[in-house]
């Protein structure tokens, strides 16, 4: 895991047989075009280039709001993740629930508000409505909002009924009072329906933490097959966790109904996207 130092801006390694420092993570939407690289941020010949993305000044703002409150390390996914290395690539992904969850603190970006009017504008900033955003917004123990400038929005404990009703994610979870898993799949699922990725694949691997499961991910498969495999990880899951005997349904009503409930969605939305009909 690469972690970086909030202080002197480079990365640390941390091993899977190292025990991590206390971190923070960024949760934000990517910008295409400005966002910084993993190969670009190891580059030190290239970091006056690199402060005219509005990307870098992301990372500078994170870093700083760590180290006010005391935190030495943050993880942020755009370079922190070797994109170049495919098993990299796919550990993080299988991981990516966890880091968010083992964080002290996740700092939530939201570059579309500029003055915080959430719950009476006609509709939420896009944060809200993005698919791997869910898992942010559920994994850490706590999540801080910012607007564009970097102002302090809330917590989620502070905004926690607003959240409510635009996500309808029930109050005990997001009061940390309860865990996904304390959940069905069909209603866990539901909190999905509507938020998009930019890789359709995503929009199943974005759900392993919720529904807590591993998939190896591929990015040559489309949506339907990323479902599927989702679908028979899932089963195997539950497989494992019956007592020797007991029999598993081939196909589990509730995961099935919300499957297709999430990949309807996908698909209308998509369309609509895309000025079909």
């Amino acid at each position: 895991m690469q972690l970086i130092d909030t202080l002197s801006l480079q990365f640390t390694e941390f091993g899977e047989s190292d025990v991590s420092p206390p971190y923070a993570i960024l949760s934000h939407r990517w910008i295409e075009g400005e966002e910084i690289t993993f190969q670009e941020f190891l580059n030190p010949e290239g970091r006056e280039e690199m402060k005219k993305k509005s990307g870098y000044q992301k990372i500078l703002h994170a870093c700083m709001k760590a180290q006010n409150d005391g935190i030495d390390f943050i993880w942020i996914d755009t370079c922190c993740m070797d994109k170049g290395n495919h098993d990299e690539v796919a550990r993080d992904i299988k991981s990516m629930y966890a880091y968010y969850e083992s964080s002290v603190v996740c700092y939530a970006y939201l570059v579309d508000v500029y003055k915080w009017n959430f719950g009476r504008e006609s509709s939420p900033c896009e944060w809200f409505q993005r698919g791997w955003t869910l898992q942010e917004l559920l994994a850490p123990k706590e999540v801080v909002f910012f607007s564009r400038k970097w102002k302090k929005i809330g917590t989620r404990e502070e905004l926690k009924e607003l959240i409510c009703s635009v996500t309808a994610i029930p109050l005990e979870l997001l009061e940390g009072k309860a865990f996904p898993k304390d959940f069905d799949v069909k209603t866990r699922m539901s909190w999905a329906i509507g938020r998009m990725t930019t890789k359709p694949p995503d929009q199943a691997y974005c759900l392993l933490g919720i529904l807590d499961v591993t998939l190896e991910p591929d990015y040559d498969e489309d949506v339907e097959t990323a479902f599927g495999r989702l679908r028979d990880a899932m089963q195997t899951t539950v497989r494992r966790s019956k007592p020797m005997g007991d029999s598993v349904a081939l196909e589990d009503p509730y995961q099935y109904v919300g499957m297709c409930n999430l990949y309807m969605s996908y698909r209308s939305l998509t369309k609509s996207r895309n000025g079909e009909q």
